[in-house]
């Protein structure tokens, strides 16, 4: 069930990389052969928004969500239980955003928005939750963070306000170091990161995607350990044809270390591959986004053949695209309601499970689409021959 990606190209990296590591579907009319799963659905909670969701080694799932304040839920391997808390109150903003990821041992590690940045972390069986950078002023939006093999955290968000008021509009990062939080400005140019996403290399250092909204661009930056390199990996000038945009970034990269980035802008949601020092750009899909910061929203993942798969809204419906090699293949893993936004994410584990998070369309639930690999869909030709 794939589609033809359209692809071009764009200009070189800025500079050499490093090694890095880091309910009821069906198929859309464009269908012929492709991977299939036996799915289930889970509900969580009675209210789930900002979903994050992460699979640990031993297959225990851990969810980051708002529903009245931050929440966390747990859910055991082989089990179809889950369990909830209640981490932080509500703050009242309406900009929340929030991400959780895992050290090596399976603990979960959560930032938090709005008005203040805040980390959440598992210690000794207990909850410890701080500050990142109290006097910065405010922030909004998106955050990302990852941990570092010995458990350092890395975090970055949008900074929306500057100490003694007014705007400053870039995105951040810091780490903790000797219990004390380092923060550096990624890209001074205006209005960067309000959608952002974080991925670490082999060394530990940060990788970021974050848009430019003002210039229509989106932006991979990479941290040597002492400089900051940027490039672009869209922008009007590269796609002349409509926007770039670059709201909704997700990153990850892959088995060769390459980085590949999955966006939107106002009309598609798009894939890019770094390739021989450059870009290699394809749209996954032209869809109808339902506008708003919270409508533009794209999350992927490797399954165990390395190939990526990306959850993202289209009018209001939450689909599942996936590589197969050589196209994408796009499934709806539930239709659109009343909800005006759905707040994907996805997770796998190492036999090859899919995990969608998303909001019910119609109650608000928070609920999880479990899919068990079943072997390869019949093409669409075929299947009409074997109905005559």
């Amino acid at each position: 069930m794939g589609m033809k990606a359209s692809r071009t190209g764009s200009p070189p990296l800025s500079k050499s990389k490093t090694l890095l590591i880091s309910l009821c579907l069906f198929f859309t009319p464009r269908s012929i052969s492709g991977q299939t799963w036996k799915w289930v659905t889970e509900t969580v909670d009675n209210y789930g928004v900002q979903n994050s969701i992460a699979v640990d080694k031993d297959q225990n799932l851990h969810i980051s969500y708002f529903s009245g304040g931050l929440k966390y839920a747990f859910r055991p391997a082989n089990s179809s239980k889950w369990f909830t808390m209640q981490l932080a109150p509500g703050s009242g903003y309406a900009e929340v955003a929030t991400r959780v990821a895992l050290d090596l041992s399976g603990n979960p590690h959560i930032c938090f928005t709005p008005g203040v940045l805040k980390y959440a972390s598992f210690e000794n069986h207990g909850w410890n939750i701080q500050q990142i950078d109290p006097q910065s002023g405010l922030i909004e939006y998106t955050c990302s963070l990852a941990i570092t093999a010995d458990g350092t955290p890395h975090v970055i968000w949008y900074q929306y306000g500057g100490p003694q008021g007014g705007y400053f509009l870039h995105l951040k990062y810091a780490t903790l170091d000797k219990g004390a939080w380092l923060a550096r400005t990624v890209d001074y140019e205006g209005q960067t990161g309000k959608w952002n996403c974080m991925v670490l290399d082999a060394q530990g250092n940060p990788h970021v995607t974050y848009d430019s909204f003002l210039k229509g661009e989106i932006k991979y930056a990479y941290w040597d350990g002492k400089d900051w390199h940027r490039s672009v990996v869209d922008s009007p000038d590269i796609s002349p044809n409509g926007p770039s945009g670059g709201m909704g970034n997700s990153l990850l990269l892959n088995r060769d270390g390459k980085a590949q980035i999955s966006y939107e802008n106002g009309e598609a949601v798009k894939y890019a591959w770094e390739k021989n020092g450059s870009w290699k750009l394809d749209t996954i899909e032209h869809v109808a986004l339902t506008g708003g910061w919270s409508g533009y929203r794209t999350r992927q993942a490797l399954d165990p053949q390395g190939n990526p798969h990306v959850v993202y809204e289209d009018g209001g419906a939450v689909k599942h695209a996936y590589w197969d090699g050589n196209d994408w293949r796009i499934q709806v893993v539930s239709a659109a309601g009343t909800r005006a936004h759905r707040y994907e994410d996805i997770a796998f584990d190492r036999r090859g499970n899919i995990y969608i998070v998303y909001q019910d369309a119609i109650d608000g639930s928070l609920k999880v689409a479990v899919g068990s690999p079943q072997g390869h869909a019949q093409s669409a030709s075929n299947e009409k021959k074997s109905k005559k």
